[in-house]
């Protein structure tokens, strides 16, 4: 019964809070989406071209909340872009509160991880810690960050079991979850860092560990070049932003915010080894976090929110109980 109050917990925090941010607050950021014209315009271009999976399920639910004649006065929806669509701004809080909640569930799966070292108590906060930052962090609204959390918390759940398993039935999940996630957000290669790094400290460059992430990585270029050569394009947004981002106050309030997440995961960190594999998982996500200097807008903290994530698992695992 404590399971299922847990469960219910989450499931209502992630609900709720998603609930304060997207109808308690004006957006200012992320007008430019809110309607159907705009975002279907967008979401065809650039980088957004190729992260496909999220944008036909926000379709999707746009196009069911066509078929009911819903009064969206009754919501008080209150826009600065006077062409936004309260439809489309619902179908995205849908979209994104569905994934947050499930995302939620797989993070409090990863806790009942027998290699998930923690106190009852620490089972309790850090999954709500998660939650938290996941749900502030939406003030750029777009369909494919909460779905890409929760892509990265299924691989780590189904990837810890497969180190206490070792079958070929999990291995097969997860290099379809894995392709699923690329098909929604290329910060999916922040998952092989995951496995890569547990993979490499428990047995070192041997077969046990060169044979899966051999996969994961293969699965990932498959996908990664596969939507990028059917649309015959290889376009960004943004250009170089590295200069913005290390001169521009906001974006160096962005990144004081990255470091203080990246802090707080080592400091709750018992043991040296705990802290190595967090800095071993930041050398594997090298050419994650050069790409988010170089080309993103790091006062969008959303894109370290994967990073943050990941090494929020990593402070408490415990490499001593993996038995193949």
């Amino acid at each position: 019964m404590k399971g299922i109050s847990h469960i219910i917990f989450f499931m209502l925090l992630a609900i709720t809070v998603n609930s304060f941010v997207y109808f308690g607050f004006a957006n200012t950021y992320s007008t430019t989406i809110l309607n159907h014209h705009q975002f279907i315009e967008q979401f065809h271009s650039g980088i957004y071209q190729y992260r496909i999976l999220s944008g036909y399920l926000l379709m999707g639910i746009y196009q069911f909340l066509g078929e009911f004649n819903l009064d969206y006065s009754i919501f008080k929806f209150k826009f600065i872009e006077e062409n936004s669509e309260p439809r489309m701004y619902l179908a995205l809080y849908l979209l994104n509160t569905i994934f947050l909640t499930l995302c939620s569930l797989f993070i409090y799966g990863i806790t009942k991880s027998k290699l998930f070292n923690a106190s009852k108590s620490e089972k309790i906060y850090l999954p709500t810690v998660a939650i938290l930052i996941m749900a502030v962090t939406q003030f750029v609204i777009v369909p494919y960050d909460c779905s890409s959390y929760f892509f990265l918390a299924l691989f780590i759940y189904l990837f810890l079991k497969y180190l206490k398993e070792n079958k070929t039935s999990t291995l097969l999940l997860l290099g379809l979850t894995l392709a699923l996630s690329t098909i929604n957000r290329e910060s999916s290669a922040l998952s092989i860092s995951f496995g890569a790094v547990l993979l490499y400290h428990q047995f070192g460059i041997s077969k046990k560990s060169i044979v899966p992430t051999g996969i994961f990585v293969l699965v990932f270029i498959a996908i990664y070049l596969g939507l990028r050569l059917s649309r015959g394009s290889f376009d960004t947004n943004d250009g170089l932003l590295i200069y913005e981002n290390f001169t521009q106050a906001k974006n160096l309030l962005g990144l004081i915010f990255m470091g203080l997440l990246l802090h707080f995961t080592l400091i709750i960190c018992e043991s040296k080894i705990q802290k190595k594999l967090i800095w071993s998982f930041l050398f594997f996500a090298i050419p994650y976090l050069a790409m988010c200097l170089l080309t993103g807008i790091l006062y969008e903290v959303r894109l370290y929110v994967p990073i943050f994530l990941s090494t929020l698992v990593l402070s408490k695992i415990d490499l001593e109980k993996i038995k193949i």
